[in-house]
């Protein structure tokens, strides 16, 4: 049970952000999106570092209940740490380190590109390799947190996944991304606004470690075959 909630609680951004698929009920990739879609990949730079404050809502809508937060992300190339709450997730392109403070616990995986879970664990490779691995449909204008949108759908072309839908918010004018969604097949909507995104060139490698001198009491859990 431990190991679910921790996956469900890191499932939100790996993000992510956030991330990360399945159901491919449209089978096509509309050439509309494009020009969206590869604006929103250049606005992350791979050779560049970036400090991302988001705010988040998860929506369970079988239950008709909802949770809202905060978020921070440091990302460089396909390095990251996640901070959401009592959870820390990070990534050094080798071990993903899943951690609950509160509970003390951190658990160790070494996600793999040929699998499905891959997307999930390096969040960036959505927005990068969108034309590999996701079918997608261009909707149009939308409201969306108060403002008028461009919503692009997508939908991962491998059906294995617990998530059934992408959606990308972006700005018209600008063609940033602002807003994401993220649909879980059993009924759980993550939403992620981008408040504020910075480049910062001074992170250091070793943000993106877990150090178990900073928490002495955690127990690491290998799920390492």
């Amino acid at each position: 049970m431990k190991i679910r909630t921790m996956n469900q609680h890191r499932q939100i951004w790996l993000l992510a952000v956030l991330s990360f698929f399945t159901i491919a009920s449209y089978s096509q990739q509309d050439s509309q999106a494009d020009k969206y879609l590869q604006a929103v990949s250049d606005q992350f730079d791979l050779s560049k570092s970036y400090v991302i404050h988001m705010d988040y809502i998860r929506e369970d809508l079988m239950q008709e209940t909802s949770a809202e937060g905060e978020a921070v992300i440091w990302m460089k190339g396909l390095k990251y740490k996640i901070m959401l709450d009592e959870y820390i997730v990070y990534y050094n392109e080798d071990k993903l380190y899943s951690q609950n403070t509160e509970t003390e616990e951190v658990y160790v995986s070494e996600p793999d590109p040929d699998q499905p879970g891959y997307l999930q664990a390096v969040p960036i490779k959505i927005i990068k390799a969108y034309e590999q691995d996701f079918n997608y449909m261009y909707i149009g204008s939308s409201p969306m947190q108060g403002k008028s949108l461009i919503e692009i759908q997508l939908y991962p072309k491998d059906i294995s996944g617990p998530y059934s839908m992408l959606k990308m918010f972006v700005n018209p004018g600008s063609h940033k991304l602002e807003v994401m969604q993220l649909k879980h097949k059993e009924g759980i909507l993550y939403t992620m606004i981008l408040s504020e995104m910075k480049a910062d060139q001074t992170l250091k490698d070793s943000i993106f470690d877990f150090d178990p001198s900073a928490f002495p009491n955690t127990e690491i859990i290998e799920l390492i075959e």
